[in-house]
This record gives C-alpha cells, sequence and structure tokens, in this order.
C-alpha cells in the first residue's frame, strides 16, 4: 500500500493528537495483563512521528518517528515479538532499548490494520526484563488490535453519523449530485469505451464475459455472451496466436490468463473473424479483486499493432535488402566514426584494399587506406568533422589518391556524406577504382588531340589541293571551249569527245568547290551577328527557280538567328538544291522553309517532295562522300549534308532527317538564340544517337 494512502486512512479516523477514551485505555490495558507485562502503548505513526495515543505503565508521549521500534511493523505489517531487544539486529541501537529513552528487552507488537489494508500504527506490549511470548498471547494482541480497529471505526462512524445528522439536507443534497456526478462519471465511462481504438474486455470471477467495449465489438463481430464456456473463447471469438494461424489455446487466452494467474502483459494474439480483416493485437491485463481481496473478475486491454507491425516488418526487409545491396555492390562502402575507426565494411572494400571486414573495423582509416603523405591532412580533416560536424569534402565525386593493404597504390572515385546514429556523427563513403578508367582517359584524350591535328591537317591540306586544282581545270575548260569553236565544221564525234571532256570538268569543279566549302566549314572564324534567314532563303528560291525547269519554294516568315551568314547560306543552299534535285522524273519540286522556337533555339525544316531517304540512311548521309543507294542516278558529290553538320554543330546546333509525309524528306536543324562556344570537332564518321532520338 502506498503512504500517502496510508496516512489518509489515517487521518480520516480522526484519533491522532485525540485523548483516548476509556475503552480505548481499557484495551491497552487488558494487552499488557495478556502478554504478561507491566507496560503497553497504542502508538499511531504519522509522517515524522510516533504518538502514543494511550499507554499503561508509562507516561507516553510522542516521539520521533525514526525512532520508533514499531516502524518495523507499520512498514511490513506484520506482528514481531522478540525475548530480548537487545539482541535483535532491527532493534539493538534503538534509543527505546539502549537506554536513551528506554530500556526495551521483551517486546511485542502487533499491526493495526483497515478493512482496505492500511496499517496505522500498533498495539505494543514491552517490559525491560526478557521475555518469551506465547503464540496465544500474539493471537490474542492480534485480537485486541482488530478491536482497536473497531472502536476506530465506530468512532469514525458516529463522527460521521453525528454529522450526518447535524447536516441531514445537505446529506441529502450532497447524495443527489453525487448521484448525478455518478451517473455523468458513468456515462463518461462508457463514452470512453465506445470511442477510444484500444479493445477493452472484461469477465467476472466465474468467466462470464461481462463488457465489449466499442472496439472489442468491431474486431469480433459479436457482442460479449455471459453464458460461453472460456474453453469456447477462442473458438468463439477467432482467436489465433502470433503466427495468425494457430488457434490460440484455451489457457492462452490473455483473459483467461489474468483471471487465473493474476496478470498478463505485452501478449501478442490475432482477431480473425471470418470475412473480416486480421487485426493483430498486444493485449494487458489483471485480475480484479474486491475491497476484501476476494476476487471480483479480469479485464484486459488490446492495441491494434497491425499497421506498427507491418511497417516494423517492412523496416526489417528494407534493412535486408539495404544489406543485401551493399554486400552485393560493385562500389567500396565504408562506414567510419568521428575518430576516423571503421565501424563498416563491404565485400567490395575487402576485394579493393585488400583488408577483410574483420580486419578493417575498429581501425582508424589513416592506417588501412589513406596514404602516408594524406595522413595528416585527413587527421585535420577529423577534427574539423568533430568541431562542425560536416566532412570537408561536399557534395558531389571527388578523386582521391588511396593505398591498398600491400602497400600499392590507386585512385578512387569517392562520394562522402555524415549522418548521425544513436547520438553519434558518423560518415559514410562509396568509393569506385578509376585507375584504369582514368588513365584509358587520357590514353583516349591524347588520342582525340592527335586525331584533331591530324584532321586540321587534312582540311587544309584538303583546301591547298582543291585551289591549286581549279586553275588547271579552268584552263582546261577554256581550251576546251576554243577547239569547239575549231572543230564546230568537223564531224559529230569529236564534238561528243569535247562536250564529255567539258562536263567531266564542269563535274570536278563543283567537286573542288564542295571541298573548299567543307573545309571553309571547319575553319572560318564565326564571327557572329544577326542573320535574315527570310533574305537568304528569297535569294536562293530565285538562283534555283532561274532554270528553264519549274521550282515552287515557299516559306513561313522566319526570324532572324545569331550565326555566320555565309556558313548559314551555305547551309540553306546545300538543303535546298538537294531538295530540288532529289525528285522523281516529271516531278515539279516542292520545297517549304518553315521555323519554332523550342527549347531556347530556333528549330528550321526544310520539307520536300521528292525520292525521300531510307531511315537506315537517314544518318550515314551525314558522312563525307556517302551517298544514299537512291541517289546514284543523279549526279551529286556526298559531301554538301557533311558540311550542313558541320556548320550547324559549329553553331552549337543539331541536325537530322525526318520523314515527310505523304512523301519526301524533312531536314531539321537548330540555332540556338544564344550560341556556346563551338563543341569539340567530331568525327565524320557515322554514329548513330547525335542526335536525341524524339526529334527523330
Amino acid at each position: 500500500m502506498s503512504e500517502i494512502a496510508r496516512l489518509a486512512a489515517l487521518h480520516e479516523y480522526g484519533v491522532l493528537d485525540a485523548p483516548a477514551d476509556d475503552e480505548l485505555s481499557a484495551v491497552v490495558r487488558v494487552a499488557a495483563h495478556v502478554a504478561g507485562v507491566p507496560t503497553a502503548s497504542l502508538n499511531l505513526l504519522d509522517e515524522h512521528r510516533q504518538c502514543q495515543l494511550t499507554t499503561v505503565g508509562f507516561d507516553g508521549a510522542n516521539s520521533p518517528r525514526v525512532d520508533s521500534m514499531c516502524e518495523t511493523v507499520v512498514s511490513t505489517g506484520v506482528a514481531v515479538h522478540v525475548p530480548d531487544a537487545s539482541l535483535d539486529d532491527r532493534f539493538a541501537d534503538n534509543p527505546w532499548v539502549t537506554g536513551a529513552i528506554g530500556k526495551v528487552r521483551g517486546y511485542l507488537s502487533v499491526p493495526l490494520i483497515t478493512p482496505d489494508g492500511h496499517v496505522l500504527g500498533t498495539l505494543c506490549a514491552f517490559d525491560t526484563e526478557t521475555r518469551e511470548f506465547t503464540d496465544d498471547q500474539v493471537a490474542a494482541l492480534g485480537d485486541l488490535a482488530r478491536v482497536v480497529l473497531g472502536l476506530f471505526e465506530r468512532r469514525k462512524h458516529a463522527r460521521i453519523t453525528s454529522a450526518l445528522a447535524a447536516e441531514a439536507e445537505s446529506a441529502r443534497a450532497l447524495a443527489e449530485n453525487y448521484a448525478r456526478d455518478l451517473e455523468a462519471r458513468q456515462e463518461l465511462t462508457d463514452a470512453v469505451h465506445e470511442t477510444i481504438d484500444v479493445a477493452i474486455v472484461a469477465c467476472d470471477e466465474h468467466g462470464r464475459l461481462t463488457l465489449f467495449n466499442r472496439a472489442s465489438r468491431d474486431w469480433h463481430g459479436l457482442d460479449p455472451d455471459p453464458e460461453l464456456d472460456p474453453a469456447d473463447w477462442s473458438h468463439r471469438y477467432s482467436l489465433y496466436a502470433a503466427d495468425g494461424v494457430t488457434p490460440l489455446a484455451q489457457d492462452d487466452v490473455p483473459l483467461r490468463r489474468a483471471l487465473t494467474t493474476g496478470s498478463v502483459a505485452d501478449v501478442e494474439m490475432v482477431i480473425a473473424p471470418h470475412g473480416r480483416e486480421p487485426v493483430r493485437v498486444v493485449c494487458t491485463g489483471r485480475a480484479l479483486k474486491r475491497a476484501d481481496g476476494t476476487p471480483l473478475g479480469a479485464v484486459v486491454s488490446m492495441s491494434d499493432v497491425t499497421v506498427e507491425r507491418a511497417q516494423r516488418q517492412e523496416l526489417a526487409d528494407r534493412e535486408r535488402l539495404l544489406a543485401t545491396i551493399l554486400d552485393t555492390a560493385p562500389d567500396a562502402f565504408i562506414v567510419a566514426d568521428a575518430r576516423g575507426a571503421v565501424t563498416a565494411w563491404n565485400p567490395a572494400a575487402e576485394a579493393m584494399f585488400g583488408w577483410t571486414a574483420e580486419q578493417a573495423t575498429g581501425r582508424r582509416l589513416d592506417e588501412l587506406i589513406i596514404p602516408a603523405s594524406l595522413a595528416k591532412a585527413h587527421n585535420d580533416s577529423l577534427v574539423a568533422r568533430a568541431e562542425t560536424g560536416v566532412p570537408r569534402l561536399h557534395d558531389g565525386l571527388v578523386q582521391v589518391p588511396a593505398r591498398r593493404r600491400d602497400g600499392s597504390g590507386l585512385l578512387v572515385e569517392l562520394s562522402l556524406a555524415s549522418f548521425t546514429w544513436r547520438g553519434e556523427r558518423r560518415f559514410h563513403a562509396f568509393l569506385r577504382d578509376v585507375t584504369e578508367r582514368e588513365a584509358a582517359r587520357e590514353r583516349v584524350a591524347l588520342a582525340n588531340s592527335e586525331l584533331a591535328a591530324a584532321n586540321d591537317e587534312l582540311d587544309r591540306f584538303t583546301a591547298m589541293v582543291a585551289h591549286d586544282l581549279k586553275s588547271p581545270l579552268t584552263a582546261i575548260t577554256a581550251y576546251t571551249e576554243v577547239v569547239a569553236d575549231l572543230i564546230a565544221d568537223r564531224g559529230a564525234a569529236e564534238r561528243t569527245a569535247l562536250a564529255a571532256i567539258s562536263r567531266a570538268a564542269g563535274r570536278m569543279t563543283v567537286m573542288i568547290d564542295d571541298l573548299l566549302a567543307h573545309a571553309r566549314s571547319s575553319h572560318e572564324s564565326l564571327g557572329l551577328r544577326e542573320v535574315d534567314l527570310d533574305g537568304i532563303v528569297d535569294d536562293l528560291a530565285a538562283e534555283l527557280s532561274a532554270g528553264s525547269a519549274r521550282v515552287e519554294i515557299t516559306r513561313d516568315r522566319l526570324p532572324e538567328v545569331p550565326g555566320h551568314p555565309t556558313l548559314l547560306r551555305q547551309v540553306m543552299a546545300n538543303l535546298l538544291g538537294n531538295a530540288v534535285k532529289y525528285v522523281a522524273p516529271g516531278v515539279t519540286p516542292r520545297v517549304h522553309v518553315a521555323a519554332e522556337w523550342v527549347d531556347g533555339a530556333v528549330t528550321i525544316t526544310t520539307s520536300d517532295n521528292g525520292i525521300g531517304i531510307a531511315p537506315d540512311a537517314r544518318e550515314r548521309v551525314f558522312a563525307l562522300f556517302h551517298r544514299a543507294d537512291t541517289v546514284s542516278d543523279y549526279q551529286g558529290t556526298g559531301i554538301g549534308l557533311s558540311t550542313c553538320r558541320r556548320i550547324v554543330e559549329r553553331h552549337g546546333g543539331q541536325i537530322w532527317i525526318e520523314p515527310n509525309h505523304p512523301g519526301g524528306t524533312r531536314v531539321r536543324f537548330t540555332v540556338p538564340a544564344s550560341p556556346t562556344a563551338p563543341p569539340p570537332r567530331t568525327s565524320d564518321t557515322p554514329a548513330p544517337n547525335r542526335h536525341p532520338a524524339p526529334r527523330r
């Protein structure tokens, strides 16, 4: 029993510090007589003192509670009797024994216990001589203690009766208020039972079910059945063990266990009525007793942990998945504490550095993988982390040198982050061995540099050769015309031969011009300015329409774009020239030029009604000297589209080919509104996916 409740009960009797009546004094005298001793007392213990309400054989007085021999009886609620208190360890140093207050030897004390189990004090008999007390004497003193409690109860009831009699009208009002309060409390209790999400079930001492609150009825789908035998509870209410499959044995039902064993705590079970979602619950309960200690029944509360257990299982599954990922990851994964000591080391780290997880765990990183030249910087970084909690390396990947167990060095790509684990700052890192990759990258960069230099030299050589070839071709063409005039009256065979020479020279001139344009597209300075696409298209349309054959070239209103006027004119000339050239015999060429803004760039489209380009050739035609199989009957050098790609890419754009419906070809290229520096020059070899697939 709690000390607060005991003191409340003591004060409730109203006998503390009150004069003892004759009846109480008589009981104490009888106690001394029964025990056969000259002295006895009736003792009450409050917070700090022992109050001797009435005594026999000496003058009673108040004394500190710490000096009370009866404290032992009050704290245990058990009668004590010793023949010689000076020989008992509990009392040998007590001032009532040592002579400071008294010289008690034979000592018998029984507790004054209320019906509620509170020990108010003792009925005590003692002697200055040693004395043995018989069981009958102890029992008789216990009976007298109950008489004292009866007198206390009578006094309390008399006082209460007197007060009630004096305040009869007030008592009736109080009773009415109490009844209303009780009714309100019952309503509140019922409301709580019906609204809380914790299920409450109860039974009486005979195992008859008496209470199912709202949550219980919802989960079970049934009301309590007072006539149901406890042996049938598990079956009727669909109770299963924690596995959700095994029916719960009748002796394992939490309510029955609480009733029979006194309590049950944190028992998990599953309620799974047919046709309802199972509910996983944790049960806690205890047996109920009346004020006199007799059984009253039992009550159990059940908390729904279905979601919690599912979340816990999901968390466990995630932890297993994470462990599997880290164990099978190709990158090394390392976790270190604030001192730099390893706490996690995955198999990839074992393979990369040569230390097993068992060998690495607990050792500092500067002992394992940090090169000696970087050890000081690493340790300084650890100090900074301890002070700020932030790693010196920020987000993103960095490359740092490391060393293996055998002392060999390697280059690793490192991603580092900090986190808190159980209140402690830790750091985790993913490391990838990039030693060979970086070496290969350097080799590729060197090869690309050499290739770019070779391409530049080749372009300059091409321009030089093309320029030097034009002079002889010009002479050949001129002399062919002179000879043709001289033999105008000769036979047809001579004229045919000269015409063939002239046509060959013309084709050679066209090829040389295309080669010069191709070379110029790579080397001529861009000198960007606003280019009038409308004017360029109109001029080219006039030139292409000047021949005898009919040509239809139309356009939308085209925007001005930043670029090199001559080079962009070359692009449009090549695209419009191809569109006019590659049409079926007898078909009037029709070309339309349009433009639109897409993602900060102008996309220019030429759509024609030509013979089209096969899907598998739409990328290859941008290679130098490549011509589609379908154009073998058409004159051309295979340089024009390659030149277009060079020029467009130098402007920071892209160029690609799409089919035109219902027939023909659409060539589209972009010019950024804010061109950046030209990208590194690429090879003319066709490569798939050089431009975004969705735009094809």
